[in-house]
């Protein structure tokens, strides 16, 4: 009879563990990596969900432009050229560059950048609360400064879907790297 007890015993507990393998499994957010090449020379990687698709997101100066429209989730990222700054005759800073990024997209409330890096690169990073469309928006926005280049890297979701995303949100804002 004991013996019986330690055969079942064995059996459940190897079942135990394999529901929970094939639950973490199911449950694992799998990502993908993409490589980026933009017209303007920027080239760089990060982490996308596989499930995200490329998309047009009205905004043209985006080198990569991807969403999930059941999550309520989507990433842009905009590059600019340090070059091209200044022969418009401005000089930023990194700085300058996150506090104009933050205006074209916030309503006035105050935000703690908090300092990022990636590779040798510093950066910037907020979240920004705001009601689009009628719609309410959080927003994660990631500024690096590069020898050569400005990144934007601005991720969104529905404030309703935010913190089902949050795992994927902040994977994808942590994972920019420039390729040199």
């Amino acid at each position: 009879m004991t013996k019986r007890r330690k055969i079942f015993a064995t059996i459940l507990l190897f079942s135990i563990i394999v529901g929970l393998l094939l639950i973490w499994m199911l449950y694992d957010k799998k990502m993908m990596t993409a490589s980026i090449t933009s017209s303007n020379g920027a080239r760089y990687t990060m982490l996308l969900p596989q499930d995200f698709i490329p998309v047009h997101l009205n905004d043209s100066a985006a080198s990569l432009q991807y969403e999930n429209k059941k999550k309520d989730l989507f990433i842009l990222v905009i590059d600019e050229s340090k070059s091209k700054i200044i022969s418009f005759g401005l000089d930023y800073d990194l700085e300058t560059y996150m506090k104009i990024a933050i205006d074209v997209r916030d309503v006035g409330t105050l935000h703690i950048n908090r300092p990022v890096s990636s590779d040798a690169n510093k950066g910037f990073q907020t979240d920004i609360r705001a009601t689009v469309n009628n719609k309410k928006m959080v927003y994660l926005l990631t500024c690096f400064e590069t020898p050569m280049f400005f990144y934007q890297i601005l991720i969104g979701s529905s404030e309703k879907q935010y913190e089902s995303n949050k795992d994927e949100i902040e994977k994808m804002g942590n994972s920019f790297h420039e390729i040199n």
